[in-house]
């Protein structure tokens, strides 16, 4: 698993073209401060007035774009998405909410909230679920009155059929140049989630013309297909399907934060209790047809549909089920349940959002407007993936040796420090995950540490190492 190992942020920047050497330069400078105090503000983190002055003529020179900033991040995940062989693009969309408003940011979740749209494709590899980096990011704003276009009658009516500037597109543009890097490379598999957001026809059907694989979760389930040669509704048809497996999952709690959710969120995704819940799975086969509300000119094609289900809940809980539609195979128990292991793996991209919104505080930058914050969101894409990279290495294997992620030197630094002095040597992952949560507070008897905790832990090791050099350094001039 060479791509496991912990990544250097300086080189996911090394390679950026800004047009000139020296901006190429301040770039590297300023990832490598954010990356010690990625949680901090920027005065502190750049820890100087003139660090701080080249920083904001950096993210306000109209010279580069915040694509060209991360392009070189986007180049390393497909080459780290190759290592791994067969992989996963798990794409999603988040908002970034600010409490005033800034110049070129638009409305969210109402009107009274101010901030962008930004969708993400997370690349993980299939075989242990590690996160392999982002491989595309679009970011978008919205008007007022777009808004209340979307709210009234959605994007899928007529009046959006010829519109180029529709956001769903953004679900099209992300697969497109996933697809576009994996034929270039011809190195490696792809399997493709979404959420029920991203079902719509003109998705699944440039899924289906390009030949690409995909798992997504049905939220158009009153949509006409054809079933056995019977036209019905999806919902019809997977309420007809019979449970061939059973299988028990362990359940995350979920909470919804009091405000800024809307109605059809709470909806989609009610509140619920950690549980262990017994699943029923049933499979079957559907074509599906043009809708109404598509343009698209292409031939019915048939999918697989999987149906996940709890066909008794507990008391006052909310019954779970998913609806898949998928080009995987689907022949046998062992097939059918790697199809839901891999909507499973969805929740990393919920993971990497609280990364970049808590652990590196996203949200709370003043900066002043769109397109500084999309420069900043640039530079703390790849912080966020290495956050969630070494969160995620110590769930899959907690006894792995630590010198896989660590540098002996880091080790080290975890074992000397006086926070951790009570504690064993680092000698597993999670042994070192723990050295690095105590480094930022974090005290045992909490539970697992939060994004925010590790984000302080790893800032105070980097700080550290940095002393630990300077010392050597001096040591070794006067010697």
């Amino acid at each position: 698993m060479a791509y496991a190992r912990s990544v250097d942020v300086t080189h996911e920047f090394a390679r950026a073209e800004l047009g000139d050497q020296r901006r190429s330069d301040r770039l590297l400078s300023i990832a490598d401060a954010l990356d010690r105090e990625p949680a901090k503000g920027f005065p502190r983190a750049l820890g100087s007035d003139a660090a701080l002055e080249g920083f904001y003529r950096f993210i306000n020179n109209d010279s580069f774009s915040a694509s060209d900033i991360v392009a070189p991040h986007f180049s390393e995940t497909m080459k780290r998405a190759a290592e791994a062989k067969t992989t996963l693009a798990i794409h999603d969309t988040t908002l970034f909410e600010y409490s005033s408003d800034r110049e070129g940011l638009g409305a969210t979740a109402s009107n009274a909230h101010h901030g962008f749209v930004a969708h993400f494709s997370l690349m993980v590899a299939e075989e242990d679920g590690l996160p392999l980096g982002v491989a595309h990011v679009e970011t978008l704003t919205r008007s007022g009155k777009k808004r209340q276009k979307r709210k009234k009658g959605g994007q899928r009516n007529y009046a959006a059929l010829d519109d180029p500037g529709r956001e769903s597109l953004r679900w099209i543009r992300a697969v497109e140049r996933i697809e576009r890097g994996r034929r270039e490379s011809e190195a490696f598999d792809v399997v493709h989630i979404t959420d029920a957001e991203g079902d719509f026809f003109e998705l699944l059907a440039t899924l289906h013309d390009t030949d690409a694989r995909f798992v997504i979760r049905a939220g158009q389930q009153h949509r006409s297909v054809l079933s056995e040669g019977n036209e019905q509704s999806l919902r019809e048809v997977a309420d007809g399907l019979t449970p061939t497996i059973y299988r028990e999952i362990e359940l995350s709690e979920r909470r919804q934060p009091p405000q800024r959710v809307t109605a059809a969120t709470r909806k989609r995704h009610p509140e619920r209790s950690a549980r262990r819940a017994r699943l029923a799975i049933g499979v079957g086969r559907i074509t599906l047809k043009r809708t109404k509300y598509s343009n698209v000119k292409i031939s019915p094609f048939e999918v697989s549909v999987v149906r996940v289900w709890e066909p008794a809940p507990a008391a006052e809980e909310p019954a779970v089920e998913w609806l898949l539609l998928t080009t995987e195979d689907v022949s046998t128990s062992e097939r059918v349940e790697r199809v839901v292991d891999i909507y499973r793996r969805r929740w990393l991209i919920e993971e990497y959002f609280k990364a970049l919104k808590t652990g590196c505080s996203l949200e709370k930058r003043q900066l002043e407007s769109y397109s500084a914050l999309c420069k900043v969101l640039a530079l703390f894409v790849p912080i966020a993936y290495r956050l969630l990279l070494l969160r995620n290495l110590e769930r899959l294997d907690p006894k792995a040796p630590a010198t896989a992620v660590f540098s002996q030197t880091d080790l080290d630094i975890m074992r000397r420090a006086p926070s951790n002095r009570t504690l064993p040597p680092p000698v597993t992952v999670a042994d070192a995950l723990l050295h690095i949560a105590r480094l930022g507070g974090h005290l045992r008897n909490n539970g697992r540490p939060g994004w925010q905790t590790l984000s302080w832990g790893y800032e105070k090791l980097l700080t550290l190492r940095l002393g630990w050099e300077l010392a050597l350094a001096e040591k070794c001039d006067q010697s």
